[in-house]
């Protein structure tokens, strides 16, 4: 009887950790740190032969010292919240120092984070649209015509990235058709005359579309030695770039054979 409460206490212990760690890869959290959360958690209650695989498509956790036992969670769809990857980070070492934490508790826990939103969608277009136009006019698009077309142009490209992402879950294609969409409107604003040149509306729309979190954590990972996970982030990160400048190159270089000038 007591070998099977400790199977199944086990059981739930690992089930947990792989929850955590689904949860911290989803939100674009490191694989050190991630393995390093699932390793500690197991430790934690006294389960020191933990082997853990982690790649951003799938995670690993098997004991084939003693029972054998193996979970495993592939990774469909990832982004990147760093507030919940801080919550997931507090609430592993919360759990780790606090050994009188159930699992239900901590499972109760873990749902309180997937549910909480620290920006409004309303916040996080309008700082998009700032971000975006201001970056334009650090690059030379200083007039109050590219500002505001680049602000609502960059809001607008993300919504259609977000609305594309929920029906095909691909970044490169969510990425190819956004960045489209910016090079179009862009190239209609300069044939009306609003603009001079969609140069500027362009670079600065396209900023948060760019995979350059998704590459610094592929090159983190390959430092750390994970090799796979590594180099597999850097290989999607340069896949949505070439999505970007397809898109863009696509349409610019139909506006140019039409006679515009970029």
């Amino acid at each position: 009887m007591n070998s099977e409460f400790n199977t199944d206490y086990k059981k739930d212990i690992l089930r947990l950790a792989l929850f955590i760690g689904e949860l911290m890869l989803s939100n674009g959290a490191e694989t050190y740190r991630v393995e390093d959360s699932i390793l500690r958690i197991c430790k934690s209650r006294g389960f020191n032969h933990i082997n853990v695989f982690t790649s951003p498509t799938v995670i690993i956790i098997s004991d084939d010292r003693f029972d054998g036992l193996t979970f495993m969670k592939t990774i469909k769809s990832r982004s990147i919240d760093l507030n919940k990857i801080s919550l997931l980070n507090n609430f592993s070492r919360e759990f780790v120092s606090n050994t009188d934490l159930t699992v239900n508790d901590a499972m109760a826990k873990l749902k309180d984070i997937i549910q909480s939103s620290s920006y409004s969608s309303k916040l996080i277009y309008f700082c998009t649209g700032i971000g975006s136009a201001f970056f334009a006019g650090l690059l030379g698009g200083n007039n109050l015509a590219t500002f505001l077309c680049t602000f609502i142009t960059s809001i607008f490209a993300v919504i259609l990235y977000n609305k594309i992402m929920k029906l095909s879950s691909i970044p490169a294609f969510s990425s190819l058709l956004a960045s489209t969409f910016i090079a179009i409107v862009g190239v209609l604003l300069s044939h009306i005359g609003i603009l001079d040149t969609p140069r500027m509306l362009i670079v600065g729309s396209i900023m948060p579309l760019l995979p350059g979190v998704s590459f610094i954590k592929g090159i983190r990972d390959l430092i750390s030695g994970d090799l796979i996970s590594g180099v597999a982030r850097a290989f999607d990160a340069g896949m949505t770039a070439i999505a970007i400048a397809c898109g863009v190159g696509l349409i610019l270089d139909l506006w140019v054979r039409l006679g515009g000038v970029f």
